[in-house]
């Protein structure tokens, strides 16, 4: 529990700046976004990718056991540093919340509608493993069903935990203050509560390396090199 709470001094840990610079990047295509067109693009161009990217790299570096956050991801290779890790996060994202979509499409949303309501934990509950299988793997093998089971088995409670972290983060996010002048305020803390959320996803994947089933499916924290 103790490596867990020690990521709260993540994002400002051995390279504080890198945080730092990246609450400028994620200010300026705040701004970029008040010309709709080119805003819109320079968000999914570069914004959206490099968060992506960013994140994918700090569950491996974490993972790896490399305590200090990670350096931006490189522009030079745009497809492969950023638009790919981009691409495997929607990836992810579909999967998981796929059956809660076309339910949605089927029937009409209702309140009390356990179906979709089970549909939703389903995704909210399968897309942090596969989300941290695929930033360790560097490859779509990570969505895979088996090795996400594999991985939740061998701590189930503590998985639920970061399940919970994720859902607090959201929560928190929702009740943020809006306004012009306070998204700037709330914007450094949303990309604070996700570099503390990648490095206790990235400890998770650390302390549960899973060797033994390397044979299985090849997820590991050596074979990920």
């Amino acid at each position: 529990m103790s490596n867990y709470l020690s990521s709260l001094g993540y994002p400002f840990r051995e390279r504080p700046m890198v945080f730092v610079f990246s609450v400028l990047i994620v200010w300026a295509m705040y701004l970029a976004l008040w010309a709709p067109v080119l805003g819109w693009i320079a968000n999914f161009c570069f914004l959206g990718p490099f968060m992506c990217a960013f994140c994918m790299k700090m569950v491996r570096q974490s993972a790896m056991g490399d305590e200090g956050i990670c350096h931006f991801p490189e522009l030079e290779g745009w497809f492969e540093s950023l638009f790919l890790p981009y691409v495997r996060t929607l990836v992810c994202a579909v999967i998981s919340f796929l059956p809660f979509s076309i339910y949605l499409n089927m029937v009409d949303w209702e309140p009390d509608a356990l179906p979709a309501w089970f549909f939703m934990i389903v995704g909210v509950i399968y897309f942090p493993g596969i989300f941290m299988r695929t930033a360790l793997l560097d490859s779509f093998d990570g969505l895979s069903p088996s090795g996400w089971w594999d991985l939740v088995k061998k701590a189930p409670m503590t998985y639920l935990g970061l399940v919970f972290s994720v859902l607090a983060g959201v929560v928190i996010v929702l009740y943020l203050p809006s306004g012009v002048w306070m998204t700037f305020l709330t914007l450094s803390v949303i990309l604070y509560m996700i570099c503390v959320l990648m490095n206790v996803f990235g400890l998770f994947l650390l302390k549960h390396e899973f060797a033994e089933d390397e044979d299985d499916d090849g997820f590991s924290v050596s074979s990920a090199d």
